[in-house]
């Protein structure tokens, strides 16, 4: 029995139809993604104003405005480590409108005082923007003039060397906890409230040495010669501080190497097409002129995510690797 015309030309269609869907790559992504941006958006920053992170947002807010077209507004949310902010950007929409500066700290804070979302999976990275160097620091003043004499002095004071830094859990204190255990040699923590004040502390002779970022405010202690820097804990030259030999020309192993960093992240489950828009942007304020030369101002160098899954793998990389020194150091928050 042959089938009706009518019936024929309806299957006829229906195959059209799906070639054309098939062809065309439909269905296609929600409309809202592809109007984005619309409107303002707004940076979430989880830091006090004036800062380092708050600083370097506010450059990287200026210049992904122009690129996105739409006015890039911070908002600070300074708290409990930065949790505060994480809060905010997980209680607004996943669309896009709603950014987080990320730093070393959403790695970090997961495991030293625990969190209420999947930091795998409730958050979604978009691109890293600045890498900031952590330094070795010792008084302009003193006698300190290298790792190896740190170490040396480390092994014959009892209680081991006095090692300040600007609190619990900081970058500071992940770089000391990497040392001792790496050399295998003691270092009392002395935490200090902000890097300001573990500062002042080595100047006024309080604490042998500091490990701390290398900010704006710390680069005119080293231009004057009040603080000296004994090494950048990685394995190449800070662009920012050429002068200052990295830890793999001193001697020190790879086990011992830090670099803090900064990015941008968004709500896990905004759309992939969104997500790439917001790549793109920040890429491209990354490299103008403008914000490298804020970030030089930082002492930070500029480096970009290839993709938003590139930085995922490495913040999820970072994630893994502090949780374990935090658990073994048995690092607590203040």
């Amino acid at each position: 029995m042959k089938p009706h015309p009518c019936h024929a030309d309806r299957r006829q269609w229906l195959l059209a139809a799906c070639a054309i869907a098939i062809t065309t790559g439909l269905p296609a992504a929600p409309a809202a993604a592809q109007t984005y941006p619309d409107k303002t958006i707004t940076l979430i920053v989880g830091f006090p104003p004036g800062g380092a992170l708050d600083t370097i947002g506010r450059a990287l807010a200026d210049e992904m405005g122009k690129t996105l077209g739409q006015k890039v507004i911070v908002d600070n949310k300074p708290g409990a480590g930065g949790a505060l902010a994480v809060n905010a950007l997980l209680a607004a929409p996943a669309d896009g409108y709603t950014l987080l500066m990320a730093a070393i700290n959403l790695a970090t804070t997961p495991a030293m005082s625990g969190v209420r979302y999947n930091p795998r999976t409730d958050l979604m990275m978009v691109s890293q923007i600045s890498s900031v160097p952590v330094l070795m620091l010792a008084s302009g003043k003193g006698t300190l003039k290298s790792p190896a004499e740190l170490l040396a002095l480390a092994r014959a004071t009892q209680g081991g060397a006095k090692v300040g830094t600007g609190g619990i859990g900081t970058s500071g204190q992940l770089a000391l906890e990497l040392l001792s255990r790496s050399q295998k040699v003691p270092l009392l923590h002395v935490p200090y409230k902000g890097g300001a004040a573990a500062s002042m502390g080595l100047i006024a002779g309080e604490i042998d040495i500091t490990f701390d970022l290398g900010s704006g405010s710390l680069k005119s202690f080293l231009d004057a010669g009040t603080i000296r820097a004994l090494a950048v804990m990685q394995d190449a030259r800070s662009p920012a501080l050429p002068n200052v030999k990295s830890a793999k020309e001193l001697g020190l192993p790879a086990d011992t190497y830090i670099r803090s960093w900064q990015g941008v992240a968004v709500k896990g489950g905004t759309p992939q097409a969104v997500v790439d828009r917001l790549h793109k942007a920040a890429v491209a304020a990354a490299e103008t002129t403008a914000f490298k030369a804020r970030a030089w101002q930082l002492a930070s160098d500029v480096v970009t995510s290839k993709t938003p899954a590139d930085f995922q793998r490495f913040h999820d990389a970072e994630l893994d690797r502090w949780t374990q020194v935090i658990k073994d150091a048995g690092i607590k928050p203040q």
